[in-house]
C-alpha cells in the first residue's frame, strides 16, 4: 500500500496516519520541482545515484496533461514490458497489469468500470439478478457466481471481461488531467481472476478509432439519453448488427437502451444508430413529443444478435519469431487438446465445445481471417491442414500483414486465452494452475533459441 502524507497549510509534511515516516533512511536536502498540483517532485541534491532494489518500484512518472499517453502506451506494447501503468485522474484512478507488453487485467476505483455494471449496460445480467448475486458473493468472485447460477454464459462473461478492460483503456486515454505512473513489478499470473490477454497496441488503436469516430458521430447524437424513432421500414437486408439494433427502435428507446437491448455498448450502439441515421432508417430526439407508432414489419419480436465487443487488431512484435506455421497450428493443437481434456474429466466437454465453436463462428475470439470457417473437433483440435492452407492463401494474397506467422500466432493465441478462460470457470484452482503450468511449456517451443 502507498504511503500517504498530508501536507498541512504551512506547507509541512507529515505521514497521514501519524505514525513513523516512510523517508527514514532518506536524510538529505533535496530541491522541489516545479510540477502540476497533483504530484510533487523532489530531487537530492547532490544526487547520490544507485538504485531502488524493492520492487514494486516507480520508475517513470508524468503529468497527463503534459505528455501524450499515447506515446507512452505505445512504446509499452512495442518493448514487450511488464508492470503496472498507474493513471490517477479527476476522474478516478485507473491502472492495466502488463506482462510482455499485453494487457493481462485492469482495475479501477470508478463505480462504473466494475465488471457487474459492465455486464448490466450490455444487457446480458438484470440489475435485480446482479445485486442479489453481490449479496450473496463477494465482488472478486461475481463473474464466477453469475456462471455457477447459469445467468450468463462463459463466453458472454468473457466479452464483458473483454469490454472492460477496453472501457478503462478508453478511460486512461481520456485522461487530461492528473499523473501517471509506471510501476515496475512482477505480475503474478496465478493471482489473476482470469485468463485474459488484449494486445496493448490493439487497444490503443481501437481507442483512438473511438475517439476520432465518436467526435463524428457527436455532431448528429449529441449523447446516448436521445431517442431514437423509426422513419421507414428497411427495404433492404440489413447486417446483422443493424438488424439487432433496428428491431429495439420502437420510438420509446434511447440509444443507450437500444444498445443495452441488443447487448452493444453505448459507443457500438452509437455508431449503429448513427448508421441507420444515414440510411434514413430512424432519426434522434431530444424528448418525446407523444407515444410514437412503431414501424409496422418491426412489431414482431426479433432476438437480438449478442454483441461482439471488436477484438483489437494485433499489432506485431519488433522481432516475430521464424517459425513454420506447420509448427505454429501444432503447438497450440496441442495447447487446445491439453484444455479439451482437462475438461472433458470434469464431465463438461460438450458444452464446453458448443460454446467454444459459437464464439469462433461468430468472431467472437478473433477477428483474423485465418480462423475462418474452422471449428474444433471432438479431440479439441482444430483442422491444421485446412488451417495452413488458409494461412497460406491469406499470405499470397497479402491479407496478413508483412509479418503473416506473426498475425497466425497472435489469432491462436486470442483461442488459447479464450478456451484457458472458459477451461478456468468449470476447474478448481490447483487444476487451473497445473493446466497453466503446461500450457506455458509448450509455448516455450515458440520462443526464439
Amino acid at each position: 500500500m502507498d504511503a500517504r502524507f498530508l501536507v498541512d497549510a504551512r506547507g509541512f509534511l507529515a505521514p497521514a496516519d501519524g505514525g513513523n515516516s516512510p523517508l527514514q533512511g532518506r536524510t538529505g536536502y533535496f530541491r522541489l520541482q516545479n510540477s502540476s498540483p497533483d504530484w510533487i517532485v523532489m530531487l537530492r541534491s547532490p544526487a547520490q545515484g544507485g538504485m531502488q532494489e524493492t520492487r514494486p518500484r516507480v520508475v517513470l512518472a508524468g503529468d497527463c496533461g503534459a505528455f501524450h499517453l499515447a506515446d507512452l502506451i505505445a512504446f509499452l506494447g512495442q518493448s514487450r514490458w511488464t508492470g503496472v501503468l498507474r493513471v490517477t485522474a479527476p476522474s478516478g484512478e485507473r491502472s492495466l497489469l502488463l506482462k510482455d507488453g499485453d494487457v493481462r487485467s485492469a482495475a479501477s476505483d470508478s463505480s462504473g468500470d466494475r465488471i457487474g455494471e459492465v455486464m448490466v449496460r450490455l444487457g446480458y445480467v438484470s440489475r435485480v439478478a446482479l445485486e442479489k448475486v453481490l449479496a450473496e458473493s463477494p465482488p472478486s468472485r461475481i463473474g464466477k457466481a453469475l456462471v455457477e447460477r447459469g445467468l450468463i454464459k462463459a463466453h458472454d462473461l468473457y466479452k464483458c471481461l473483454n469490454e472492460q478492460i477496453s472501457e478503462i483503456f478508453h478511460g486512461i486515454m481520456l485522461s487530461k488531467d492528473g499523473a501517471f505512473a509506471l510501476i515496475d513489478q512482477e505480475i503474478d499470473e496465478k493471482a489473476l481472476t482470469h485468463n485474459l490477454s488484449l494486445s496493448m497496441n490493439g487497444l490503443l488503436m481501437d481507442s483512438i478509432r473511438k475517439i476520432d469516430e465518436l467526435a463524428q458521430f457527436r455532431k448528429r447524437i449529441p449523447h446516448g439519453r436521445m431517442y431514437v424513432l423509426p422513419r421507414k421500414p428497411a427495404e433492404e437486408e440489413l447486417e446483422p448488427e443493424e438488424a439487432a439494433v433496428f428491431a429495439q427502435v420502437d420510438g420509446r428507446r434511447t440509444v443507450i437502451e437500444v444498445g443495452q437491448l441488443a447487448r452493444f455498448s453505448e459507443f457500438d450502439a452509437t455508431r449503429i444508430v448513427h448508421h441507420l441515421m444515414e440510411m434514413g432508417l430512424v432519426k434522434v430526439v431530444e424528448a418525446l413529443a407523444a407515444p410514437a407508432v412503431p414501424v409496422s414489419s418491426q412489431s414482431s419480436v426479433v432476438e437480438p444478435v449478442a454483441a461482439i465487443p471488436k477484438k483489437p487488431v494485433p499489432a506485431p512484435p519488433p522481432k516475430p519469431v521464424a517459425l513454420s506455421p506447420e509448427v505454429v497450428v501444432e503447438v497450440f493443437n496441442t495447447i487446445f487438446r491439453e484444455v479439451r481434456d482437462e475438461v472433458a474429466a470434469r464431465g463438461t466437454l460438450e458444452p464446453f465445445l458448443i460454446s467454444a465453436n459459437a464464439a469462433l463462428k461468430g468472431n467472437g475470439v478473433s477477428t483474423s481471417p485465418v480462423l475462418t470457417g474452422l471449428m474444433f473437433s471432438d479431440d479439441g483440435k482444430l483442422d491444421g491442414a485446412q488451417l495452413v492452407s488458409r494461412y497460406e492463401q491469406l499470405t499470397t494474397e497479402g491479407h496478413l500483414g508483412a509479418e503473416p506467422i506473426v498475425s497466425l500466432k497472435q489469432a491462436l493465441s486470442d483461442v488459447m486465452f479464450f478456451l484457458l478462460f472458459q477451461a478456468g470457470e468449470l476447474l478448481e484452482s490447483a487444476a487451473d494452475e497445473e493446466l497453466a503450468r503446461r500450457v506455458k511449456e509448450h509455448l516455450a517451443a515458440l520462443e526464439p533459441k
